[in-house]
């Protein structure tokens, strides 16, 4: 079949490689399109901390079933449209048995440590497979992972009907934080974003904006709480400004949620953690409920006008170089997808 591989940092090249070999448990499934998260740019890189090479990236995926075998195939035919939670967990850890299977002591994600969906064909595990209505766009499909990523954030941050929210980063994830939250009953959900193309996306959308290299910055931002700061404030940048925002604006009693992935240490102003009694909550993937959370919401299509609007462009499997090409170069688009 064909495949993205990347062999070693900061190559990748569609390649001929053997088809995945289904074992009791798993199921095959032909891939119809697959979406490029920043995670993947981490891995072709050499910056994602526990990836192995060679590997075919990719996890936001969807297609077409194939075949399945063990525990749950009867639920699927062949032909079935499917999305699965792109890992393996054991299942036998203690975090597994608390339910916690996203941060598994065996993990093995899809793209990283294991081939992902930038193929042709991929290999999940049947108990993780989910299917999805035949007339839903397959683009929108192909979101259901990130989406799984807000789902599971907002739930994780307990965020409250009627509560405020404030979103650092407005990138995919940031955004797809920010319509979830929303959805969640937050009767105010502010991004912060220095892009200007993202911050008049958002207001589209009907989010409220606010640039952190305003000087007026902090005024405006305690005008939108009227002092008070945000009940939750969800850090998706990674950055040293942003978690220091993130501890700032949130208001007494209320909730950190570390999203975005840094590759070093950055400090914590544990003076206002303390006097405010604040709390710190990091977030790793998602919990398999919240992939499930993710997969009503898309059939509920609630959001789904919403979400198809983050898709930017299209590329097919013969130009996935060039399609991770287009996603290094900071732009005026959100997600890139690749159809097979």
């Amino acid at each position: 079949m064909k495949a993205a591989v990347i062999n070693q940092p900061n190559s990748i090249h569609l390649r001929d490689i053997d088809m995945p070999e289904v074992g009791e448990g798993e199921a095959l499934i032909r891939v119809r399109y697959c979406g490029i998260c920043g995670s993947d740019l981490h891995v072709l890189h050499g910056q994602h901390p526990t990836a192995t090479f060679p590997v075919v990236p990719g996890h936001e995926f969807v297609g077409e079933l194939v075949e399945a075998k063990g525990v749950g195939a009867d639920q699927f035919q062949p032909g079935d449209m499917v999305v699965a939670q792109p890992f393996f967990s054991c299942g036998n850890c203690e975090p597994c048995a608390q339910g916690h299977d996203n941060v598994c002591q065996n993990l093995c994600f899809m793209g990283a440590h294991c081939n992902g969906g930038f193929a042709e064909y991929v290999k999940v595990l049947t108990r993780k497979m989910y299917k999805i209505p035949k007339d839903m766009d397959l683009r929108l499909a192909a979101l259901t992972e990130p989406v799984a990523v807000a789902v599971h954030d907002v739930r994780r941050s307990g965020l409250q009907v009627g509560e405020t929210a404030l979103v650092i980063g407005g990138g995919p994830i940031g955004m797809l934080i920010a319509i979830v939250a929303r959805h969640t009953g937050a009767r105010k959900v502010v991004i912060s974003e220095i892009n200007a193309f993202r911050r008049e996306f958002a207001e589209k959308l009907g989010f409220e904006t606010v640039n952190p290299l305003d000087p007026d910055f902090d005024r405006k931002m305690m005008e939108l709480t009227d002092g008070k700061g945000f009940h939750v404030s969800y850090e998706v940048s990674g950055s040293k400004p942003g978690i220091a925002a993130a501890v700032q604006y949130t208001a007494i009693g209320g909730m950190v949620m570390i999203v975005g992935m840094t590759r070093e240490p950055h400090p914590v102003d544990l003076s206002t953690m303390f006097s405010r009694e604040l709390r710190m909550q990091g977030v790793r993937i998602h919990s398999q409920y919240s992939f499930i959370g993710a997969v009503e919401l898309l059939k509920s299509g609630a959001l789904n006008e919403e979400f198809l609007s983050l898709v930017s462009k299209v590329y097919p499997l013969g130009e996935v170089e060039q399609a991770f090409a287009f996603s290094e170069i900071p732009g005026d688009y959100f997600k890139v997808l690749v159809e097979m």
